[in-house]
């Protein structure tokens, strides 16, 4: 048993030269409102719409993904025309095209438009996240299972890669095997991330809730359109708005949520970035019923329904392109404060969305009705307010099933380097690395430490359950602790003991006399460098009542390795 114990003391990141540019958000302008044929009612069930346009295109090669978004002429954005976007790997001329794939001018009400994403017109230069977002849009829209399936129909079966996938600490550096990158018919070339996702697995299991893809390309990996975005895989979430839907069949997954691309010239807005497009697999598409008039609202979001608008008081929240948070003046006028990214942290909404918060701990917020700049103000505005809550979206979209009681609170995360040669993408993976760390603190401030996120590889045993906090903590709350405890609430560390092993030796140890109504996790970690160990816990129940640890290890690695024994007293 050990004498002491305590918690471990954080250290401090060092710095990093990332790759690739980006200047700091301009201060966007709100949009006019778009014109009536070209807007989204919000009686509209865009879910139920897109299925349909799905359903109905998909029986085309061609067709590669639905969505919504501005419209493009002649290549140039009309960013107030909201349209059902059609996604194709090639726009061809209607000479060229069956009658039968020809796309309608309109579908279910909508306007459409066809759209080639992955061409020689996308950029390659990293874009405006705050400005350019309907490029993000664009790959968010595009079904990458089906496009993996398309191009994937004459390729030989996966192999395990030994060579061409490799682990360095807790990044996975995947080298493009000849697999990985594909080209478009107009010789674009571009990821294919289910074929990544693929050679990842033969390295690790299915243990993971979602996966983040990084493109080396000083090695000559393609920029993926200088965009950063989230696609989602599975959702069986219920009153958030955007539906369920279920695609890890074609990933080969039971677990996977969702998966995000990150470009490197974001990394400088890192926490804004990652935070929104993690966000995404919740928020923002929920609409709601107006307190006084009952009727269906989506005021609240911008025209590609999916981000909070720039009139919502959504505090500091990721989930929109504002770069500004409302605050109510003693006066009755409301003022608009710049943001810087390291303020981000998810509102309240955000946080009953992803299952963090029940609906009465959301509070009351305001929605700025007829916004007028005061004598010329670039600040302080006149506006109607009208109070919302948590119920208002309830109404219209029904409770959030799970319930926060039930819902996840922690996700397993893989951070993924794709190259095209592994041997030179170290520079690539120590940043990426870095921005791992920060990752893990920046969710649980943004979360309110309601939510945390593991981004550690492989599978470790005795990872605290949302149940068993429930349990730990009567309910999940304490007279302690102003919000819902959490593992890191919980946990005292120590070592408990060191070891080495041989290449190939497996070995046991135990330890003693634990008290049986202590809650206790071990991590078995190795400390040489290229040393990599797995290993098994048993319990054994003395005759005086207290626990007995049996612990396995087994060093897999090439050469030997020393390790220590680490335990988490969770109670």
């Amino acid at each position: 048993m050990p004498t002491t114990t305590k918690r471990p003391t954080p250290t401090t990141p060092r710095a990093f030269a990332p790759t690739g540019t980006v200047t700091e958000p301009r201060r966007p302008t709100p949009p006019a409102a778009p014109p009536a044929e070209f807007s989204i009612p919000a009686s509209l069930d865009l879910p139920q719409v897109l299925r349909r346009a799905r359903e109905t295109f998909y029986q085309d090669d061609n067709v590669i993904g639905v969505g919504v978004g501005p419209r493009r002429v002649d290549h140039e954005l009309r960013p107030n025309e909201i349209a059902l976007l059609v996604y194709v790997q090639q726009k061809l001329p209607l000479s060229a095209l069956e009658p039968a794939k020809v796309i309608p001018k309109e579908f279910m009400g909508l306007r459409t438009d066809v759209i080639a994403p992955i061409s020689a017109h996308a950029d390659e230069e990293t874009v405006d996240y705050v400005r350019e977002h309907h490029l993000i849009h664009d790959m968010s829209n595009i079904d990458w299972a089906r496009l993996h399936e398309l191009s994937s129909r004459t390729e030989a079966p996966i192999v395990p890669h030994a060579v061409t996938v490799q682990d360095s600490g807790d990044i996975c550096v995947v080298e493009d095997d000849g697999t990985v990158v594909k080209t478009a018919p107009d010789g674009t070339q571009y990821v294919d991330f289910i074929r990544a996702y693929q050679l990842f697995r033969t390295r690790h299991g299915d243990d993971y809730d979602f996966v983040t893809f990084f493109a080396d390309t000083v090695s000559g990996m393609p920029p993926v359109c200088g965009c950063s975005f989230w696609s989602g895989i599975y959702s069986d979430v219920q009153g958030i708005g955007i539906g369920t839907y279920n695609g890890r069949p074609s990933w080969g997954t039971a677990r996977l949520q969702g998966f995000h691309f990150m470009n490197q010239g974001h990394f400088p807005i890192w926490r804004y970035v990652m935070l929104q497009e993690f966000g995404h697999q919740f928020a923002s598409f929920v609409k709601y019923r107006d307190p006084v008039t009952n009727a269906t609202m989506n005021d609240h979001l911008l025209p590609d329904q999916a981000h909070w608008a720039l009139n919502l008081d959504d505090d500091r929240s990721p989930m929109d392109y504002d770069v500004n948070n409302w605050i109510e003046l003693p006066n009755g006028q409301f003022r608009k404060v710049t943001l810087s990214d390291d303020q981000r942290t998810y509102c309240n909404l955000d946080l009953y969305l992803m299952g963090l918060l029940g609906p009465s701990e959301v509070g009351e917020f305001y929605l700025l009705r007829n916004p007028a700049p005061i004598g010329g103000s670039t600040t302080d505005f006149t506006a109607t307010p009208v109070r919302l809550n948590a119920q208002n979206f309830i109404a219209q979209e029904g409770p959030r099933i799970p319930t926060s009681a039930t819902a996840p609170k922690y996700w397993r995360q893989a951070f993924i380097v794709l190259t095209k040669d592994i041997h030179k993408a170290h520079d690539l993976v120590d940043t990426v690395d870095f921005l791992r760390l920060r990752w893990e603190r920046d969710f649980m401030e943004a979360t309110k430490l309601l939510g945390r996120i593991d981004t550690v590889l492989d599978a470790r045993p005795g990872r605290i359950t949302p149940s068993q906090i429930m349990e730990l903590t009567s309910g999940g709350y304490t007279t302690l602790h102003r919000h819902r405890v959490g593992p890191s609430d919980l946990q005292v560390v120590n070592t408990q003991f060191v070891g080495s092993l041989t290449a190939g030796q497996t070995r046991s140890w135990f330890t003693y006399n634990w008290p049986a109504d202590w809650f206790v996790t071990w991590s078995l970690r190795p400390t040489t460098g290229g040393g990599k160990i797995r290993w098994d816990v048993a319990i054994e129940r003395a005759g005086n009542g207290t626990f007995t640890y049996w612990l396995t290890v087994t060093n897999v690695g090439p050469s030997s390795t020393n390790f220590e024994g680490k335990y988490a007293i969770l109670k």
